[in-house]
């Protein structure tokens, strides 16, 4: 356990001093990285409390227990996209802070109507609803689930604001406020006996932590820029930034939908325990995806926003640069979990958790393309791409329901499903990489045009 923490650490001081070393102050793809370390760091810290605390968590709570939360973890995934309608994905791109205001205050207007609807639907439905996924454990606590999603949707909307500001210092650290009390929140209530409920509630914290730190930076940031806001505007932006709804909305409930699928499959299919196992190992191997892959898109698509669709010559550099660099930083946790992963899970967490150990050595397998493809996406908003966004996730999607239905249709293992399940994907995120070069690349030579 002290080694493998002790390399995670030793790896990131590498990549730190490389980046310090490689990349120049002055330049994007510099300042691109600058705030991926800036990010990373608070990840990095968030991401070793959670592995420093998940053995002790897989002690006290049993597989089935976190069998009931992968699932509510996953509904709440699904579900949140809808609470701001992905306006909130737009906040980076108006010129004027006046503007972007107004578009702060539509999707708070909107997170807070969803969340209303959705409470609304569950303490009508809840009961069908949870049995198509043979979840009935969920049912007591169905009601965290609409304040999860207005929680992670205020998240999300004051993240965006902090992107274009370019605060990610006060956002780097509320990724270990997140991390602290969420872990805490667990052992506590998990110590005290209350199963599964101290899971459920430690990742709503864990999602929502931070917030009033964030909503401090809207404040002091855009205080003077509320005399701009009106109803009039709100509803030109309502229309103007259309296709977010329209087009990115549902790219990203298909794109979660398809995160999420394994998770609602293997609890139709397999039940808790084994949908617990594979809900850790998806979560260790969601991690170098959080730590790295997520900061590198925030960053990366703050600063193509900055340098907008009219240089895509240079917007093509930097992506170019950025692929390579994000391949040679995945080879190191791919090969981990690739090589060791039963053995690390046995290790770390518990003789209980082999299986999942299992599950991460074969989900290794599309762990690579992911992380270098998945940052490069928000490029698509920069050139209005919204359209081929949701035709990426719409094949993504029917791609997985072909898998899993294959699955189903010969009666496959839960790891034999896993491993179609891991080639898949690996073909997809190549795919979309190709695509997105492809639409920077045709940009570049209209505007030269």
């Amino acid at each position: 356990m002290k080694c493998y923490l002790q390399f995670k650490l030793d790896f990131l001081a590498q990549i730190k001093n490389y980046i310090n070393n490689k990349w120049n102050s002055d330049t994007p793809v510099g300042s691109i990285f600058r705030n991926m370390a800036l990010l990373t760091s608070g990840t990095g810290v968030a991401k070793a409390i959670g592995i420093l605390t998940m053995p002790i968590i897989t002690r006290i709570y049993l597989p089935e227990d976190i069998g009931v939360l992968s699932v509510f973890v996953a509904l709440t995934a699904i579900l949140v996209p809808f609470g701001t309608l992905r306006y909130s994905m737009a906040i980076p791109l108006p010129k004027n802070d006046g503007l972007a205001t107004n578009l702060v205050i539509l999707c708070g207007i909107s997170l807070f109507a969803n969340s209303g609807l959705v409470f609304l639907i569950f303490w009508l439905f809840a009961r069908p609803l949870l049995s198509l996924l043979s979840m009935d454990q969920l049912l007591p606590f169905w009601w965290l689930l609409p304040l999860a999603i207005a929680g992670t949707g205020m998240y999300e909307l004051l993240t965006s604001w902090a992107v274009r500001e370019k605060a990610f210092t006060p956002l780097a650290k509320t990724k270990v406020w997140q991390a602290t009390i969420g872990s805490t929140v667990k052992i506590g209530l998990g110590v005290l006996g209350f199963k599964p409920l101290g899971l459920l509630i430690g990742h709503v914290f864990n999602q929502t932590g931070g917030v009033l730190s964030l909503l401090k930076v809207f404040l002091g940031k855009s205080a003077a820029n509320f005399r701009h806001i009106s109803g009039n505007r709100v509803i030109f932006l309502l229309k103007y930034y259309a296709d977010f709804p329209k087009y990115r909305l549902p790219s990203q409930f298909l794109l979660i939908f398809a995160t999420q699928a394994p998770l609602l499959y293997f609890a139709w299919q397999f039940g808790t325990q084994i949908t617990g196992q594979l809900g850790l190992a998806l979560m260790i191997v969601a991690l170098p995806m959080t730590l790295f892959g997520q900061t590198t898109g925030q960053a990366y698509y703050a600063e193509i926003a900055r340098i907008g669709r009219k240089n895509p010559d240079k917007i093509y550099e930097i992506s170019k640069n950025i692929t390579r660099k994000l391949f040679l930083i995945s080879i190191p946790p791919f090969l981990i979990l690739l090589l060791f992963g039963p053995w690390l899970f046995q290790v770390v967490f518990g003789d209980v958790w082999k299986e999942a150990g299992v599950f991460a050595s074969i989900l290794a397998i599309y762990l690579l393309t992911q992380f270098v493809s998945s940052p490069l996406v928000n490029a698509l908003s920069v050139f209005d791409k919204q359209r081929l966004f949701l035709l990426v996730n719409v094949i993504r999607v029917v791609g997985i329901i072909l898998v899993f239905g294959f699955s189903f249709g010969i009666g496959l293992t839960g790891f034999k499903t896993i491993l179609v399940y891991s080639v898949a994907l690996s073909v997809h995120f190549i795919f979309v990489a190709y695509l997105v070069f492809r639409v920077i690349k045709h940009a570049a030579i209209r505007h030269a045009v």
